[in-house]
């Protein structure tokens, strides 16, 4: 059987046991064009690239010891970083072959709080990166800005998750240009906390913690033909 993406040998449709529908299955190597932009897509109304991450685990990054955020009992005797005004980590983060082409990016903060006495407010974490292409493409150009400014939860320990856009076809204050973006390319990213005006009913304003900052990305679900540019050649 042939299509746009390429050639499937030995198919058959069998019944999916879960589902209750029918699904393919093939005896053989599935064969997709080495086409950029192709790749394989969910949702058989409207299809599109689904999202994978490329994470950003804050107990791996580097964390300058003079303004690190401080390991502090989270639960039981699990701890985690907590953020001050100020203190900041170190991450990378590797464009994997799988990145389907064009398409916008986001990073995204998975904080909380411990405390019991909030009651609105928001905190502001901030992100100022630059990306450069790899294999001797392009040198990495001025960092850019982006603050994201959520509410937290008036529940302690609630797994908060914000996401803002990191990546735009036409990029504005600190966003990275889509277009430049591809396998091996790699962005270079401080993460801190700008500011912190959380309110409370009273005592102290707690200082939040970070947990992972991850970057949200459309994958085509599989890899380059070639492992340097053009990769799709």
């Amino acid at each position: 059987m042939a299509n746009a993406l390429g050639t499937i040998n030995t198919t058959t449709e069998v019944p999916d046991s879960i589902s209750g529908n029918t699904k393919l299955s093939t005896g053989d190597s599935l064969v997709i064009n080495k086409t950029s932009g192709l790749g394989i897509k969910v949702d058989t109304t409207t299809p599109t690239f689904p999202w994978h991450d490329i994470l950003g685990d804050l107990m791996n990054a580097r964390l300058p010891p003079a303004t690190a955020p401080t390991l502090n009992t989270y639960r039981g005797n699990v701890q985690q970083l907590q953020f001050a005004v100020g203190d900041f980590a170190l991450l990378n983060y590797h464009i994997p072959h799988d990145y389907a082409p064009g398409t916008d990016i986001f990073i995204h903060y998975h904080w909380s709080h411990i405390a019991t006495t909030v009651t609105g407010g928001t905190v502001t974490w901030r992100i100022e990166c630059t990306y450069a292409k790899g294999h001797n493409q392009a040198a990495w150009p001025a960092t850019g800005t982006i603050d994201l400014s959520p509410a937290p939860s008036t529940t302690q320990y609630q797994h908060m998750l914000s996401e803002v856009q990191l990546s735009a076809a036409s990029p504005a204050g600190g966003q990275l240009t889509t277009g430049l973006i591809e396998p091996d390319g790699l962005i270079l990213v401080y993460v801190t906390l700008q500011a912190n005006a959380i309110t409370v009913s009273g005592g102290g304003v707690p200082d939040p913690f970070l947990h992972f900052a991850d970057v949200h990305y459309q994958s085509t679900n599989i890899g380059t033909k070639n492992n340097t540019p053009n990769f799709y050649a």
